[in-house]
């Protein structure tokens, strides 16, 4: 039977809980909306649910995805007004496509995120000024981050390539609006607090790094040099 791609929001107090606790509670959700899914084999069978690239603690999203494998027939929408009708508040699913069980993981394949990032500052720089200092960040060559690898040893990673756009949506009363595209996959991953405190490092911004308000819009899968949502 084919699986089951979802996609859906995450808000409120539920940004809270780990992606470990929301496995959990999407588990035990579908038990409640009495949506019977498949399970692995072996000697520890889990429910087959999978999820994208994992969100941090604190952060909402207007654009998460899971894979689930159930074992009964029903439509997208039935799917959808099941399972929304048990979700607490802060969760909501918002779209449904049967896929080929075959189809690459959304782990795998998800190359990409959109990220609204909300800064407060405490500069006296104009909007253009803004503009001007993120437009040179962008057009350097290499902006090098120090990262520890697997070993445990510092290496110098060079960061730009991960950062497919960065634009200022507004400012205002010093509070900084920006909107990004990065990397998070497998292959490469930047993340938002990371890139802002890159960012504030090299154009002198005075951003205060500790207090970002970060909302993912979208997860993406490149493909030709185009970006497509998973479903």
């Amino acid at each position: 039977m084919p699986l089951i791609r979802c996609k859906f929001t995450k808000q409120n107090d539920i940004i809270y809980i780990s992606h470990l606790d929301l496995l959990r509670l999407i588990d035990r959700t579908l038990r409640i909306a009495g949506i019977k899914v498949n399970f692995t084999q072996g000697f520890n069978p889990h429910p087959k649910i999978a999820f994208g690239q994992a969100l941090s603690l604190g952060v909402s999203s207007l654009g998460e995805y899971v894979d689930i494998d159930i074992n009964e027939e029903m439509s997208e929408n039935e799917f959808i007004e099941r399972i929304n009708k048990v979700l607490p508040e802060g969760l909501k699913f918002i779209k449904a496509k049967y896929i080929d069980s075959t189809a690459p993981s959304l782990m795998g394949s998800i190359t990409h995120g959109r990220y609204t990032i909300i800064c407060n500052t405490d500069n006296e720089y104009s909007f253009d000024e803004v503009k001007n200092k993120i437009n040179e960040f962008m057009n350097k060559e290499e902006i090098i981050d120090v990262r520890e690898n697997k070993k445990g040893r510092l290496v110098d990673l060079n960061i730009r390539p991960m950062i497919r756009e960065l634009n200022v949506i507004s400012y205002e009363q010093n509070v900084l609006k920006l909107d990004t595209i990065i990397s998070t996959g497998s292959s490469g991953n930047l993340k938002p607090n990371a890139l802002i405190a890159k960012l504030n490092n090299i154009a002198n911004l005075d951003i205060d790094v500790e207090n970002l308000i970060i909302i993912r819009q979208d997860l993406y899968i490149e493909n030709n040099g185009k970006l497509n949502t998973p479903i």
